[in-house]
């Protein structure tokens, strides 16, 4: 009798991961607009969303890896429980050919290797440790070859004036000119797209 009583609740476990795995796709970047307040301190680009990760389908479920502090891994329910109202959207890579099983495995391999790594407080591209949108960036760059986005200055932000003081303030008037990468020009960027169903 037990037995038959479990039956129904792994069918629903099968049936909840299969869903899972066609909605998500390995090498998926998922875009949020997070709630904690320093994810808005950097210049958002033209979108609504200052967050972002990456999704690995491991065991049947999406995992996001995301550069906060310091570099993690989220369950998809919980880094989209970080979202305002939990709104998301899906960016996928128009050419889904390049990401066979090695590369995707190379980029696994890099997201679990930048884990535990800490948060570039700095917004520089040339060192040690990774923000959120560079975290992105640097693994489509380094495992594809694609640049998702064209480094700017912070200068070229204008329209963000408030984040822009803000850092200007705390950083010095040097961090104007730091080349950095942000989550709205990876959420525009002509290398990936909406897929067919979000």
């Amino acid at each position: 009798m037990r037995a038959l009583q479990i039956i129904p609740i792994l069918i629903l476990f099968f049936i909840s991961n299969f869903a899972y795995s066609q909605k998500y796709k390995d090498g998926d970047i998922i875009f949020i607009k997070n709630k904690k307040v320093g994810a808005s301190l950097i210049p958002n680009g033209k979108t609504k969303f200052n967050y972002l990760g990456v999704i690995f389908i491991e065991n049947g479920v999406p995992v996001v890896y995301h550069a906060t502090e310091p570099v993690s891994s989220s369950n998809i329910d919980d880094f989209i429980s970080l979202a305002e109202g939990k709104e998301y959207k899906i960016r996928r890579l128009y050419e889904q050919e390049l990401l066979d099983k090695d590369v995707v495995s190379t980029m696994r391999s890099f997201a679990k290797a930048k884990l535990q790594m800490h948060y570039d407080s700095k917004l520089t591209l040339n060192n040690d440790e990774l923000y959120n949108a560079e975290f992105v960036y640097k693994m489509f760059q380094q495992c594809l070859g694609i640049p998702l986005t064209k480094p700017k200055t912070l200068e070229s932000y204008k329209n963000e004036a408030t984040s822009i003081e803000f850092l200007k303030d705390a950083y010095g008037p040097a961090i104007l000119t730091e080349k950095m990468v942000v989550t709205g020009d990876i959420f525009n960027s002509e290398y990936v797209t909406a897929p067919e169903v979000e």
